[in-house]
């Protein structure tokens, strides 16, 4: 329904959530064929990175209602920087590596509004530094079309 009136930009919300991956792929290659055809831009909101590798064009990450990077989709997936980001990707199942452990993030998402001071993934991080409980991060351009909100990033740090 929501096409029917095609539409200039689509916002499409996890819509493939709880679908099995048969069907999952046939609605991908479907919004992906009426993108085209239609000449839209869509809008994919997923918490899926595997999806969002498939079919955008570029990825942004965001954590705690904030926005911490955003690049070109396969620059992202390859050559992420922000800690929260390669621990996404460190936590997506790949095919042919049946039976190795995906790796969890550890704690837990700060509660709606209930933000920690300065950055919001610090209590999660690995790579945690004593001023990140201190100071908010601002949002740093790494290139025209790519930006991290971490300033200890190997993007962002001089030297590393």
């Amino acid at each position: 329904m929501a096409l029917a009136a095609e539409p200039r930009l689509l916002i499409a919300d996890e819509p493939t959530t709880a679908l099995d991956v048969t069907i999952q792929a046939q609605i991908l290659e479907l919004l992906v064929e009426l993108k085209q055809r239609l000449k839209m831009a869509m809008l994919l909101i997923t918490h899926n990175l595997g999806i969002a590798r498939s079919v955008a064009d570029r990825v942004s990450v965001m954590y705690a209602g904030q926005l911490v990077e955003s690049a070109p989709a396969s620059r992202l997936i390859h050559s992420p920087h922000h800690p929260y980001t390669r621990a996404l990707i460190r936590s997506v199942p790949e095919l042919g590596h049946a039976g190795s452990r995906l790796e969890g993030i550890p704690g837990t998402v700060p509660g709606l509004g209930r933000w920690p001071t300065g950055c919001r993934f610090a209590p999660r991080c690995s790579q945690v530094r004593a001023d990140c409980s201190t100071r908010d991060p601002e949002w740093l351009k790494i290139a025209a079309d790519e930006g991290v909100r971490c300033p200890y990033t190997s993007a962002s740090v001089p030297g590393s």
